[in-house]
Protein backbone atom coordinates (compact mmCIF):
# COMPACT_ATOMS: atom_id res chain seq x y z
CA UNK A 1 0.00 0.00 0.00
CA UNK A 2 1.18 3.51 -0.84
CA UNK A 3 -0.62 6.48 0.72
CA UNK A 4 -0.64 8.36 4.06
CA UNK A 5 -0.48 6.31 7.25
CA UNK A 6 -0.84 8.81 10.11
CA UNK A 7 -2.81 7.78 13.19
CA UNK A 8 -6.43 7.87 12.08
CA UNK A 9 -5.75 7.94 8.34
CA UNK A 10 -7.93 5.87 6.03
CA UNK A 11 -4.79 4.21 4.65
CA UNK A 12 -3.67 2.89 8.02
CA UNK A 13 -7.19 1.76 8.93
CA UNK A 14 -7.49 -0.20 5.68
CA UNK A 15 -3.98 -1.65 6.03
CA UNK A 16 -4.88 -3.05 9.44
CA UNK A 17 -8.16 -4.35 8.05
CA UNK A 18 -6.27 -6.28 5.36
CA UNK A 19 -3.90 -7.62 8.02
CA UNK A 20 -6.89 -8.93 9.96
CA UNK A 21 -7.82 -10.86 6.81
CA UNK A 22 -4.42 -12.54 6.87
CA UNK A 23 -2.79 -10.35 4.22
CA UNK A 24 0.82 -9.21 4.58
CA UNK A 25 0.97 -5.45 4.02
CA UNK A 26 4.02 -3.33 3.21
CA UNK A 27 3.42 0.41 3.78
CA UNK A 28 5.06 3.15 1.70
CA UNK A 29 4.11 6.48 3.26
CA UNK A 30 4.00 9.35 0.75
CA UNK A 31 4.79 11.79 3.56
CA UNK A 32 8.26 10.23 3.90
CA UNK A 33 9.05 11.51 0.41
CA UNK A 34 7.14 14.76 -0.09
CA UNK A 35 7.46 17.74 2.30
CA UNK A 36 4.17 18.34 4.08
CA UNK A 37 4.97 21.15 6.49
CA UNK A 38 2.88 24.33 6.63
CA UNK A 39 5.81 26.71 6.87
CA UNK A 40 6.88 28.84 3.93
CA UNK A 41 10.23 27.03 3.58
CA UNK A 42 8.50 23.66 3.30
CA UNK A 43 6.06 25.00 0.70
CA UNK A 44 8.87 26.50 -1.41
CA UNK A 45 10.88 23.29 -1.20
CA UNK A 46 7.84 21.24 -2.18
CA UNK A 47 7.32 23.31 -5.34
CA UNK A 48 10.99 23.39 -6.39
CA UNK A 49 11.81 19.75 -5.76
CA UNK A 50 8.47 18.05 -6.28
CA UNK A 51 9.44 16.10 -9.40
CA UNK A 52 12.48 14.62 -7.63
CA UNK A 53 10.46 13.67 -4.54
CA UNK A 54 7.76 12.11 -6.73
CA UNK A 55 10.39 10.08 -8.59
CA UNK A 56 11.82 8.82 -5.28
CA UNK A 57 8.36 7.88 -4.05
CA UNK A 58 7.52 5.90 -7.17
CA UNK A 59 10.90 4.17 -7.15
CA UNK A 60 10.27 3.14 -3.53
CA UNK A 61 6.91 1.64 -4.53
CA UNK A 62 8.53 -0.50 -7.23
CA UNK A 63 11.37 -1.59 -4.93
CA UNK A 64 8.89 -2.65 -2.27
CA UNK A 65 6.81 -4.63 -4.76
CA UNK A 66 9.92 -6.41 -6.04
CA UNK A 67 11.22 -7.08 -2.53
CA UNK A 68 7.93 -8.46 -1.22
CA UNK A 69 6.76 -10.26 -4.31
CA UNK A 70 3.50 -8.33 -3.97
CA UNK A 71 0.47 -9.43 -5.97
CA UNK A 72 -1.74 -6.41 -5.22
CA UNK A 73 -0.94 -2.69 -5.04
CA UNK A 74 -3.46 -0.46 -3.24
CA UNK A 75 -3.48 3.30 -2.85
CA UNK A 76 -5.88 5.83 -1.36
CA UNK A 77 -6.54 8.55 -3.97
CA UNK A 78 -3.33 7.66 -5.83
CA UNK A 79 -1.65 10.98 -5.13
CA UNK A 80 1.69 11.23 -6.97
CA UNK A 81 1.55 7.63 -8.27
CA UNK A 82 2.56 7.88 -11.93
CA UNK A 83 1.33 6.14 -15.05
CA UNK A 84 4.82 4.71 -15.50
CA UNK A 85 4.66 3.05 -12.09
CA UNK A 86 1.29 1.50 -12.87
CA UNK A 87 2.65 0.21 -16.20
CA UNK A 88 5.60 -1.38 -14.40
CA UNK A 89 3.26 -3.00 -11.88
CA UNK A 90 1.03 -4.36 -14.63
CA UNK A 91 4.10 -5.79 -16.41
CA UNK A 92 4.85 -7.72 -13.19
CA UNK A 93 1.29 -9.06 -13.04
CA UNK A 94 0.41 -6.94 -10.00
CA UNK A 95 -3.24 -5.91 -9.62
CA UNK A 96 -3.63 -2.17 -8.99
CA UNK A 97 -6.44 -0.71 -6.88
CA UNK A 98 -7.37 2.90 -6.12
CA UNK A 99 -9.71 3.51 -3.17
CA UNK A 100 -11.00 7.02 -3.82
CA UNK A 101 -12.80 8.73 -0.90
CA UNK A 102 -12.68 12.37 -2.07
CA UNK A 103 -15.44 14.52 -3.54
CA UNK A 104 -13.64 15.35 -6.81
CA UNK A 105 -10.66 14.04 -8.76
CA UNK A 106 -8.64 17.24 -8.57
CA UNK A 107 -6.96 16.33 -5.29
CA UNK A 108 -3.32 17.43 -5.06
CA UNK A 109 -1.14 14.96 -6.93
CA UNK A 110 -3.99 13.15 -8.72
CA UNK A 111 -4.43 12.92 -12.47
CA UNK A 112 -7.62 11.70 -14.13
CA UNK A 113 -5.66 10.21 -17.03
CA UNK A 114 -3.72 8.06 -14.55
CA UNK A 115 -6.91 7.10 -12.71
CA UNK A 116 -8.16 5.18 -15.75
CA UNK A 117 -5.09 2.91 -15.66
CA UNK A 118 -5.99 1.12 -12.42
CA UNK A 119 -7.38 -2.40 -12.59
CA UNK A 120 -10.00 -1.46 -10.00
CA UNK A 121 -11.37 1.86 -8.78
CA UNK A 122 -13.27 1.75 -5.50
CA UNK A 123 -15.28 4.91 -4.89
CA UNK A 124 -17.11 6.02 -1.76
CA UNK A 125 -19.38 8.36 -3.74
CA UNK A 126 -22.57 7.24 -5.43
CA UNK A 127 -22.43 10.29 -7.69
CA UNK A 128 -19.08 9.07 -9.11
CA UNK A 129 -20.54 5.87 -10.48
CA UNK A 130 -21.83 7.04 -13.86
CA UNK A 131 -18.63 8.98 -14.57
CA UNK A 132 -16.40 6.05 -13.59
CA UNK A 133 -18.47 3.54 -15.57
CA UNK A 134 -17.78 5.65 -18.67
CA UNK A 135 -14.09 5.89 -17.70
CA UNK A 136 -13.24 2.26 -16.88
CA UNK A 137 -16.41 0.18 -17.28
CA UNK A 138 -18.52 -1.50 -14.62
CA UNK A 139 -16.21 -4.54 -14.30
CA UNK A 140 -13.38 -2.36 -12.98
CA UNK A 141 -15.54 -0.38 -10.57
CA UNK A 142 -16.82 -0.94 -7.03
CA UNK A 143 -18.67 1.14 -4.46
CA UNK A 144 -17.60 0.92 -0.81
CA UNK A 145 -18.61 3.44 1.86
CA UNK A 146 -16.27 5.45 4.03
CA UNK A 147 -15.50 3.96 7.41
CA UNK A 148 -14.00 4.65 10.82
CA UNK A 149 -10.64 3.40 12.13
CA UNK A 150 -11.16 1.10 15.14
CA UNK A 151 -7.74 1.96 16.57
CA UNK A 152 -8.67 5.64 16.77
CA UNK A 153 -12.41 6.20 16.59
CA UNK A 154 -13.70 4.67 19.80
CA UNK A 155 -15.22 5.97 23.03
CA UNK A 156 -12.19 7.31 24.89
CA UNK A 157 -13.99 10.00 26.91
CA UNK A 158 -17.46 9.13 28.21
CA UNK A 159 -18.92 11.84 30.51
CA UNK A 160 -20.40 10.37 33.66
CA UNK A 161 -23.00 13.15 33.82
CA UNK A 162 -23.95 16.44 32.16
CA UNK A 163 -21.39 18.39 34.19
CA UNK A 164 -18.50 16.54 32.52
CA UNK A 165 -19.09 17.82 28.97
CA UNK A 166 -16.63 20.43 27.73
CA UNK A 167 -18.65 21.68 24.74
CA UNK A 168 -22.31 21.92 23.85
CA UNK A 169 -21.94 22.02 20.06
CA UNK A 170 -18.87 20.98 18.04
CA UNK A 171 -17.95 20.93 14.37
CA UNK A 172 -14.64 19.47 13.12
CA UNK A 173 -13.59 19.90 9.50
CA UNK A 174 -12.10 22.15 6.86
CA UNK A 175 -13.82 25.45 6.07
CA UNK A 176 -16.12 26.07 3.12
CA UNK A 177 -18.77 28.72 2.36
CA UNK A 178 -21.51 26.06 2.53
CA UNK A 179 -20.46 24.99 6.04
CA UNK A 180 -20.06 28.61 7.10
CA UNK A 181 -23.68 29.35 6.22
CA UNK A 182 -24.92 26.53 8.46
CA UNK A 183 -22.58 27.40 11.31
CA UNK A 184 -23.63 31.04 11.24
CA UNK A 185 -27.13 29.96 12.27
CA UNK A 186 -25.61 28.00 15.16
CA UNK A 187 -23.40 30.73 16.59
CA UNK A 188 -26.16 33.34 16.23
CA UNK A 189 -28.83 31.17 17.84
CA UNK A 190 -26.71 29.99 20.78
CA UNK A 191 -24.59 32.91 22.04
CA UNK A 192 -24.40 31.49 25.56
CA UNK A 193 -23.49 27.93 24.62
CA UNK A 194 -19.97 26.51 24.47
CA UNK A 195 -19.26 26.00 20.77
CA UNK A 196 -16.12 24.58 19.14
CA UNK A 197 -15.37 25.02 15.43
CA UNK A 198 -12.20 23.07 14.73
CA UNK A 199 -9.94 23.06 11.67
CA UNK A 200 -7.31 25.03 9.83
CA UNK A 201 -8.08 28.48 8.37
CA UNK A 202 -11.59 28.98 9.78
CA UNK A 203 -10.55 32.43 10.99
CA UNK A 204 -9.94 33.45 7.36
CA UNK A 205 -13.61 33.16 6.40
CA UNK A 206 -15.57 33.23 9.69
CA UNK A 207 -15.59 36.81 10.94
CA UNK A 208 -17.19 38.48 13.92
CA UNK A 209 -17.25 38.02 17.71
CA UNK A 210 -19.68 35.08 17.59
CA UNK A 211 -17.22 33.06 15.51
CA UNK A 212 -14.12 34.32 17.27
CA UNK A 213 -15.23 32.82 20.58
CA UNK A 214 -15.92 29.45 18.90
CA UNK A 215 -13.00 28.94 16.53
CA UNK A 216 -10.14 26.71 17.65
CA UNK A 217 -7.35 27.73 15.32
CA UNK A 218 -5.83 24.36 14.56
CA UNK A 219 -6.81 20.87 13.49
CA UNK A 220 -7.54 18.06 15.93
CA UNK A 221 -7.09 14.44 14.90
CA UNK A 222 -6.37 10.98 16.22
CA UNK A 223 -6.99 10.28 19.89
CA UNK A 224 -7.72 13.94 20.60
CA UNK A 225 -10.44 13.98 17.96
CA UNK A 226 -12.06 10.94 19.61
CA UNK A 227 -11.83 12.72 22.96
CA UNK A 228 -13.41 15.89 21.58
CA UNK A 229 -16.36 13.99 20.12
CA UNK A 230 -16.93 12.29 23.45
CA UNK A 231 -16.93 15.50 25.51
CA UNK A 232 -19.27 17.36 23.12
CA UNK A 233 -23.01 17.10 23.67
CA UNK A 234 -23.80 17.57 19.97
CA UNK A 235 -21.43 16.84 17.07
CA UNK A 236 -22.43 18.37 13.74
CA UNK A 237 -21.86 16.44 10.51
CA UNK A 238 -21.59 18.93 7.65
CA UNK A 239 -20.05 18.38 4.24
CA UNK A 240 -18.36 20.62 1.70
CA UNK A 241 -21.47 21.47 -0.28
CA UNK A 242 -21.69 21.94 -4.06
CA UNK A 243 -18.44 21.61 -6.02
CA UNK A 244 -17.39 22.45 -9.57
CA UNK A 245 -18.97 19.35 -11.14
CA UNK A 246 -22.76 19.77 -11.26
CA UNK A 247 -24.61 17.18 -9.20
CA UNK A 248 -21.54 16.14 -7.23
CA UNK A 249 -22.16 16.87 -3.55
CA UNK A 250 -21.41 14.76 -0.50
CA UNK A 251 -24.30 13.17 1.34
CA UNK A 252 -22.02 11.38 3.82
CA UNK A 253 -18.32 11.55 4.68
CA UNK A 254 -15.87 9.97 7.11
CA UNK A 255 -17.47 12.06 9.90
CA UNK A 256 -20.74 10.21 9.30
CA UNK A 257 -19.06 7.06 10.61
CA UNK A 258 -16.40 8.39 12.97
CA UNK A 259 -18.72 10.38 15.26
CA UNK A 260 -21.00 7.45 16.19
CA UNK A 261 -17.97 5.14 16.47
CA UNK A 262 -16.52 7.52 19.08
CA UNK A 263 -19.77 7.29 21.02
CA UNK A 264 -20.79 10.85 20.17
CA UNK A 265 -24.26 12.17 19.42
CA UNK A 266 -24.36 13.12 15.72
CA UNK A 267 -26.63 15.77 14.18
CA UNK A 268 -26.32 15.16 10.43
CA UNK A 269 -27.57 16.90 7.30
CA UNK A 270 -30.64 14.93 6.25
CA UNK A 271 -30.57 12.96 2.99
CA UNK A 272 -31.53 9.56 1.59
CA UNK A 273 -28.03 8.13 1.87
CA UNK A 274 -27.58 8.81 5.57
CA UNK A 275 -31.10 7.42 6.16
CA UNK A 276 -29.97 4.17 4.51
CA UNK A 277 -27.24 3.92 7.15
CA UNK A 278 -28.94 5.17 10.33
CA UNK A 279 -32.46 5.52 11.70
CA UNK A 280 -33.14 9.26 12.27
CA UNK A 281 -34.25 10.23 15.79
CA UNK A 282 -33.29 6.76 17.04
CA UNK A 283 -29.62 6.48 16.04
CA UNK A 284 -28.76 10.03 14.92
CA UNK A 285 -30.36 13.45 14.71
CA UNK A 286 -30.94 15.11 11.35
CA UNK A 287 -31.73 18.54 9.92
CA UNK A 288 -32.57 19.91 6.49
CA UNK A 289 -33.32 23.61 7.16
CA UNK A 290 -31.85 26.26 9.47
CA UNK A 291 -35.00 25.96 11.57
CA UNK A 292 -34.49 22.19 11.88
CA UNK A 293 -30.88 22.71 12.85
CA UNK A 294 -31.58 25.20 15.61
CA UNK A 295 -34.70 23.39 16.80
CA UNK A 296 -33.01 20.00 17.06
CA UNK A 297 -30.01 21.45 18.86
CA UNK A 298 -32.44 22.96 21.36
CA UNK A 299 -34.32 19.69 21.66
CA UNK A 300 -31.31 17.44 22.23
CA UNK A 301 -29.53 19.85 24.55
CA UNK A 302 -32.65 19.95 26.72
CA UNK A 303 -33.18 16.17 26.85
CA UNK A 304 -29.92 14.56 27.95
CA UNK A 305 -31.45 11.09 28.40
CA UNK A 306 -32.81 11.02 24.85
CA UNK A 307 -29.58 12.41 23.43
CA UNK A 308 -27.46 9.80 25.15
CA UNK A 309 -29.83 6.99 24.15
CA UNK A 310 -29.64 8.08 20.50
CA UNK A 311 -25.83 8.25 20.68
CA UNK A 312 -25.67 4.74 22.17
CA UNK A 313 -27.92 3.37 19.43
CA UNK A 314 -25.85 5.11 16.74
CA UNK A 315 -22.70 3.59 18.19
CA UNK A 316 -24.25 0.13 18.15
CA UNK A 317 -25.26 0.60 14.51
CA UNK A 318 -21.80 1.76 13.41
CA UNK A 319 -19.62 -0.62 15.41
CA UNK A 320 -18.30 -2.86 13.92
CA UNK A 321 -20.38 -2.79 10.71
CA UNK A 322 -19.02 0.54 9.44
CA UNK A 323 -15.36 0.03 10.37
CA UNK A 324 -12.46 0.16 7.94
CA UNK A 325 -11.97 -3.51 8.84
CA UNK A 326 -15.35 -4.17 7.24
CA UNK A 327 -14.49 -1.92 4.29
CA UNK A 328 -11.22 -3.82 3.77
CA UNK A 329 -13.24 -7.02 3.49
CA UNK A 330 -15.49 -5.42 0.87
CA UNK A 331 -12.46 -4.21 -1.11
CA UNK A 332 -10.83 -7.65 -0.84
CA UNK A 333 -13.99 -9.24 -2.25
CA UNK A 334 -13.95 -6.76 -5.15
CA UNK A 335 -10.30 -7.61 -5.83
CA UNK A 336 -11.12 -11.34 -5.83
CA UNK A 337 -13.80 -10.68 -8.46
CA UNK A 338 -11.09 -9.37 -10.77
Amino acid sequence: MATEFWHGATGLGLANGFRDLGWLVEQIDVRDFLPHGRGIVSRIEARLLQKFHVADYNAAILRAVERCGATVFITVKGSFVTAGTLASLHARGVRTVNYYPDVEFEHVGTDRSVLSRYDLIVTTKTYHLDYLKDLVGSNRLAFVHHGYSPLVHRPVSVPADENDYEYDITYVGNPSPYKLAWLRHVVDAFPDRRIAIVGWNWANIAKGPAFERAIIGHAISGDFYAHLVGVSRINLALHSGPVRTPGWEDAVSTRSFEIPACGGFMLHVDNAEVRSLYDPDKEIGTFSTPGDLVGNIDRFLADADDRRAVAAAGHARAVPAYSLDARATEIANAIQRL
